[in-house]
């Protein structure tokens, strides 16, 4: 796991969420179905029908992936120096 570090900067939700996207591995099954793993997000996978489908549901996995980690205050990993843009960040911004 990255660690406070490794942060460049940081970015809203939405970014976070399509950064993670941009790391998953889309696997064509036998069967015609598709299965995405989100490496950047432990045990974060999931399936579509097809391809496109898939993706919707990549998304919806990553969504909520990070709001289960944010409610039980588990680590949001860094994502090529990206970390996730919380609003206590934004906080203590504005008070430094």
């Amino acid at each position: 796991m990255s660690n406070q570090t490794d942060i460049k900067k940081f970015v809203p939700f939405s970014e976070y969420v399509q950064l993670a996207l941009s790391h998953a591995a889309f696997i064509e099954n036998d069967d015609g179905t598709w299965t995405v793993e989100v490496s950047h997000l432990p045990g974060c996978v999931t399936w579509g029908e097809s391809r496109e489908e898939a993706m919707e549901m990549a998304l919806d996995a990553i969504e909520g992936w990070v709001l289960t980690a944010l409610r039980f205050g588990d680590e949001i990993p860094v994502i090529d120096g990206c970390a996730l843009r919380y609003a206590s960040d934004l906080a203590m911004q504005k008070a430094a």
